[in-house]
């Protein structure tokens, strides 16, 4: 079972135990977490390629021309250089 999945199993546990009280955690919220985590995953890893890192961000939804985009960007570039 893939760690997201895991991640979703345990979420809908969570909100079923607690049903009829408010959620503090809002499911995009959650997949925000996700992302960033997996994000910080591509980064620390030395045989991630540039090309791997770009589809999981533009994945998330970041379009090319946004902030967040460019400073994961430069995250990459002085993490992995300019390759």
């Amino acid at each position: 079972m893939a760690a997201d999945d895991k991640q979703d199993l345990h979420d809908i546990l969570i909100e079923e135990t607690t049903r009829g009280q408010k959620h503090p955690k809002k499911a995009l919220s959650l997949a925000r977490q996700r992302m960033i985590r997996r994000v910080g995953r591509l980064l620390a890893d030395p045989n991630c390629d540039k090309t791997t890192f770009l589809e999981a961000i533009r994945a998330f939804g970041l379009p090319d021309e946004s902030a967040e985009f460019r400073q994961l960007l430069v995250l990459w570039r002085r993490r992995h250089g300019n390759g």
